[in-house]
């Protein structure tokens, strides 16, 4: 998929300096977002499922730094995501719902 690259970059690694604050706003981003906590099963220190769109769902998994590892940020798009866009626009959906996160965990 040529958007992987991008993906990662923009939807995901850019959570990751901000791994910590968003677990404490983390029931704030789901109501913003229509989400909820992502079941215990998606593995990870903590996650969500986001609704940026009303048949798209996000979920962000998020990895917490330790002695061994540095903190890691995974975001999962819904199995049907693609029946309602195409590639490219998914993409940029995870771009700006992960922007949006920060947007909700900045200081205002």
């Amino acid at each position: 998929m040529p958007y992987t690259g991008v993906f990662a970059t923009h939807a995901q690694q850019i959570l990751v300096p901000h791994a910590s604050q968003i677990k404490a706003f983390m029931n704030q981003i789901c109501r913003q977002l229509n989400g909820d906590k992502a079941p215990k099963t998606m593995g990870g220190d903590f996650g969500f499922i986001v609704h940026p769109l009303p048949k798209i769902a996000l979920c962000y998994i998020f990895y917490l730094a330790d002695d061994e590892f540095p903190a890691s940020v995974t975001c999962l798009y819904s199995n049907n995501a693609n029946f309602f866009l195409p590639l490219d626009a998914l993409a940029d959906v995870g771009e700006y719902t992960s922007l949006k996160i920060i947007d909700i965990i900045r200081p205002t």
